[in-house]
């Protein structure tokens, strides 16, 4: 390689901090191909913020995993209709307020 794409190479790599910055801000399945490779690149060679990142993204991928799951199952779930819903409510409600401390 020579030089000028080496450092090329270089300027693209991300910083620990802007690749924090990015898995804080959004989900990194949600950025484009070339910024999502560049930040699991870093993710997987960097000693300083890796392991950190790695759970970050982890974290983020069971999230969109319960979340696909969950609106699979919503619909087969049983529904409360509205009148049990409302004594429900008007139970707990009651049950809290015995329990404050004034």
């Amino acid at each position: 390689m020579d030089r000028k794409k080496r450092k090329l190479a270089y300027a693209k790599m991300f910083t620990c901090k802007q690749v924090s910055k990015s898995l804080s801000e959004q989900d990194y399945q949600n950025l484009p191909a070339l910024k999502k490779f560049m930040l699991k690149l870093h993710v997987a060679l960097c000693i300083v913020c890796g392991k950190f990142n790695r759970q970050v993204m982890e974290s983020q991928d069971m999230c969109r995993h319960y979340k696909k799951i969950e609106l699979e199952l919503e619909s087969s779930r049983p529904k409360l209709d509205e009148g049990k819903r409302k004594q429900l409510k008007k139970l707990v409600d009651q049950e809290s307020g015995s329990l404050r401390v004034d």
